[in-house]
């Protein structure tokens, strides 16, 4: 079981939660996931780790409300616990000094591309980022 350490609403249907999880926030880097399950019976949903605290020993997840499963993740509070968070999964993004990159993303999927944004600046490179939504919220 993996607790919640904060929580904040983005919109009225995107949350982002910090999850205890030591040896992921440890291992991660940019591009990975994870798997999330919330109650014994309930579907893994994967979701693209948008950042990590060594220190707290935490990953940070941005959830949309969409479906069943989503919806009670969304729910929990902090000190509620996710039944399992399994990762990190997947091939992480390559990243090198390619001299200037530009990184698009829209709405939820501006969350995940942090993580490969700070990666590229830290690899030397100049960086832009073009950022679109459907609203404001």
């Amino acid at each position: 079981m993996n607790k919640i350490v904060s929580k904040e609403h983005f919109s009225e249907n995107v949350v982002k939660l910090e999850i205890e999880a030591p040896l992921i926030a440890k291992s991660r880097r940019a591009g990975h996931f994870v798997i999330v399950r919330v109650g014994e019976k309930g579907e893994r949903i994967p979701l693209t780790i948008a950042g990590s605290n060594l220190e707290k020993g935490t990953i940070t997840l941005v959830v949309q409300k969409i479906g069943v499963s989503s919806t009670k993740l969304c729910a929990l509070n902090v000190g509620d616990e996710v039944t399992d968070v399994v990762g990190p999964l997947g091939k992480a993004t390559h990243i090198e000094n390619f001299g200037t990159v530009v990184c698009a993303c829209g709405g939820v999927g501006t969350a995940p591309m942090l993580p490969i944004v700070e990666a590229l600046k830290k690899a030397g490179n100049k960086v832009i980022t073009v950022l679109a939504a459907r609203t404001k919220d």
